[in-house]
């Protein structure tokens, strides 16, 4: 029979891979391997060791730490035990913490180190930590479990059934206060097939993983995904080592956010951009000809060029990146496409147990996030927002039911993003319905788009627009001050935001994006901020998108500096 649990899916894989190689994980300066078994092994030992702790079936279980194997066999292993995974970000604050603990009613908890188990507080009598260092690694090395706990392990994941809970994943929250999405475990193995019946992925497969994994993301769409299909994974050292461990692991599939992707593309054109005349335009003719895929043409700009250059980006042997997380400029997209590496975009929520559509190598439309996954029904209502009928739709929100009527409707998810449908079912993300903006003039912007625009410019890095009850719209913009270097603006942040080069360069991305908008919603007004956005500092979720509500409060005085006496200037431009 097919298994319909998340660790029985995991089990089944493991007895019938043994020895192969499962996981590839970095330690102590070298490249260590799990198999399949091994792996198995270190899950029974980890559900039996919940199950001593007195962890009960259906009890929460939360898990905070950075990507290592021991967060995919924690996980594997709670589930074993009969347990629910909650996950939590390593860069959420004690605050958010706490909340998760006591929204998720969790009776126990598993930390990477000290300091993260510190984040974790005394959320009440009983709670119990482990970490991975210390218990987490004697479970790991002890013998294996006595046959009553063997046993006691067997009977519950014998007991354990489709519609039970697996996880509860908390949304990143870029607009609100994170809820808990319960999650299934049909939800999990169901939307897992559905991946697999649109694209394949198999046992020759090797999966480079980067994204954290308490996003469900990388954890369905990645991990889940890969283990139902016998693919190998391999376990980054995270994004700031991804170029050199995609020279080491050569994957052939890679998940990644838009941001990733931007900045891959613009490393490879700063190197042109600083080459000589020839080799320029050597680049900008065999790009060309890989959109133009002429055969003769493209077998031979793909021999002097477009060959080497994706040998140096992935290795030479990748099949395709998938991106999600947050729309993909179309740019970047068309860039990937044009120089032999698809990029497919996909669509989804952790409401919907990650994807709900997606482009594949045989289904791809420019612009778009693709069609509904095998399984999944899709709908527009008639103020755009995009409705949901999935198999990865959740059970609710936990201990909300408030928020949980408020985005059902008949068996739909009201998923808050605004889009529409092409004669061909390929779904067009215009923006998100929280994050629309009216002005005090009573236009209606969305914001997404906009931004996207300005960010194309490799000057900008980041760019969040403002408007909301004002009477124009304005922006906060981070420049990308390494691409400013490489133009010869050098110097500290602090110093370079009042630089009139600086303010030049970004009015004329500005005045660019401004051509192609109407008057209402074109930038009039803009505030350089003298550094970078980041997870750690709180103004970016852990997929890279920037916290609207976070930004607003901290750069309150900035924006009201632009508004102040609204003042407002030519149409087609933007001064401070």
């Amino acid at each position: 029979m097919e298994p319909t649990n998340v660790p029985a899916v995991f089990y089944a894989q493991a007895a019938r891979l043994g020895d192969r190689a499962w996981l590839h994980h970095h330690r102590d300066g070298d490249w260590r391997t799990i198999t399949w078994r091994e792996g198995a092994t270190g899950v029974s030992r980890i559900a039996a060791a919940l199950a001593r702790a007195g962890v009960q079936p259906g009890e929460r279980v939360a898990l905070i730490s950075e990507n290592r194997p021991e967060w995919l066999l924690c996980d594997l292993g709670i589930q074993a035990a009969g347990a629910v995974t909650v996950p939590i970000y390593t860069s959420s604050p004690p605050g958010s913490v706490h909340s998760v603990l006591k929204n998720s009613e969790a009776v126990f908890a598993i930390a990477s180190t000290p300091a993260l188990a510190e984040k974790l507080g005394q959320p009440g009598h009983g709670f119990q930590v482990a970490l991975m260092d210390d218990a987490v690694a004697a479970w790991l090395g002890a013998e294996a479990p006595a046959e009553a706990d063997a046993a006691e392990v067997e009977r519950r994941l014998g007991r354990l059934g489709r519609d039970d809970l697996a996880t509860i994943v908390y949304t990143s929250g870029t607009t609100g206060e994170p809820k808990g999405a319960m999650l299934a475990h049909r939800n999990l193995v169901d939307m897992a097939a559905s991946s697999l019946a649109a694209i394949h992925v198999g046992e020759e497969d090797v999966i480079l993983s980067a994204l954290p994994y308490a996003h469900v993301f990388e954890r369905v769409s990645g991990i889940f995904v890969g283990i139902r299909a016998g693919a190998t994974i391999w376990l980054s050292r995270g994004i700031d080592r991804l170029v050199d461990d995609v020279a080491a692991v050569r994957p052939t599939v890679i998940l990644g956010v838009p941001r990733i992707f931007e900045k891959v593309r613009e490393r490879v054109l700063d190197t042109v951009r600083s080459s000589s005349a020839l080799r320029r335009g050597l680049f900008e003719w065999a790009q060309a000809a890989g959109r133009r895929d002429l055969p003769v043409e493209h077998a031979v700009a793909d021999r002097l060029v477009l060959g080497r250059l994706r040998e140096r980006l992935t290795g030479g042997r990748l099949r395709f990146f998938v991106s999600g997380g947050a729309p993909l400029g179309i740019d970047v997209e068309r860039f990937f496409w044009d120089v032999g590496i698809p990029i497919l975009q996909g669509w989804g929520m952790t409401e919907l147990s990650s994807g709900a559509t997606l482009n594949t190598l045989v289904a791809h439309r420019w612009g778009t996030v693709g069609r509904a996954l095998p399984g999944v029904e899709i709908k527009i209502a008639e103020d755009q927002e995009i409705l949901v009928r999935s198999p990865g739709l959740m059970l609710g929100y936990h201990a909300n039911p408030e928020a949980t009527a408020e985005v059902m409707a008949g068996g739909m998810l009201r998923t808050g993003d605004l889009g529409s449908l092409d004669p061909d079912g390929y779904l067009i993300i215009t923006g998100r319905k929280k994050e629309l903006m009216k002005t005090s003039t009573g236009k209606y912007v969305a914001p997404m788009p906009i931004e996207e625009k300005l960010m194309a410019d490799p000057a900008i890095e980041w760019a969040v627009l403002i408007g909301d009850a004002r009477p124009f719209v304005s922006a906060l913009i981070v420049p990308d001050w390494a691409a400013l270097a490489r133009r010869g603006i050098e110097g500290p942040p602090d110093r370079l935001a009042a630089d009139p080069r600086v303010r030049e360069v970004v009015q004329a991305a500005i005045d660019s994006a401004n051509q192609e908008l109407g008057s209402w919603e074109s930038v009039k007004k803009f505030t350089i901020l003298p550094y970078t956005f980041s997870e750690e500092g709180g103004e970016l979720t852990p997929t890279l998108k920037p916290k609207r509500r976070v930004l607003a409060e901290r750069f309150a005085k900035e924006i009201e500096g632009m508004y102040a006496g609204h003042d407002v200037t030519r149409a087609g431009a933007a001064r401070r």
